[in-house]
């Protein structure tokens, strides 16, 4: 976990834009896909240990790691290329976002594995599978959030996302 973090704060340094903006936009699809890799093996990771957890099934070949739980190897680097090429603000909220939501997500996991479950390896566990879920809803909720607020987007907002909700009020 402490490697992730760290390439997390390799990742954050490294994000000022260059004065070009192809090479500026090339640089941040860069990063984000590489951002996205190390967050695609987190939520992999989690989606495994919580199999193991709920459902008894646990690794016995590499032919067991190649399923759909390993689909968030693909979907995260393809997220972090998104937001890349989105602008620098939707990169930055979905880094921050996601590191934000995993560090949660470990500690109320962990919090809630001991105090729910008798068996030693349940904190852990908790802590892992928080982690994962915290990390996909911190990194999308942050990266969408700040691609709507960016006025200098290097990509349109979907039209497919923008919704909203009217209350009626008498």
């Amino acid at each position: 976990m402490t490697r992730i973090l760290w390439c997390t704060l390799l990742v954050l340094l490294l994000l000022p834009a260059s004065p070009r903006p192809a090479a500026a936009q090339l640089g941040r699809a860069a990063v984000g896909g590489a951002a996205g890799v190390a967050g695609g093996a987190v939520v992999t990771l989690a989606v495994i240990v919580a199999r193991a957890r709920f459902q008894h099934r646990y690794l016995e070949s590499i032919n067991d790691v190649i399923h759909w739980q390993t689909i968030p190897m693909i979907g995260g680097p393809a997220a972090g290329i998104v937001f890349g090429l989105a602008g620098e603000d939707a990169l930055r909220g979905s880094i921050v976002g996601s590191t934000t939501g995993m560090l949660a997500g470990a500690t109320l996991g962990a919090a809630m594995g001991w105090i729910l479950a008798d068996q030693a390896e349940s904190p852990w566990a908790g802590g892992v599978i928080g982690a994962g879920v915290g990390l996909t809803i911190g990194g999308l909720a942050g990266g969408l959030r700040a691609w709507r607020k960016d006025e200098e987007a290097g990509m349109s907002y979907p039209d497919l996302l923008r919704f909203g909700v009217s209350i009626p009020v008498r």
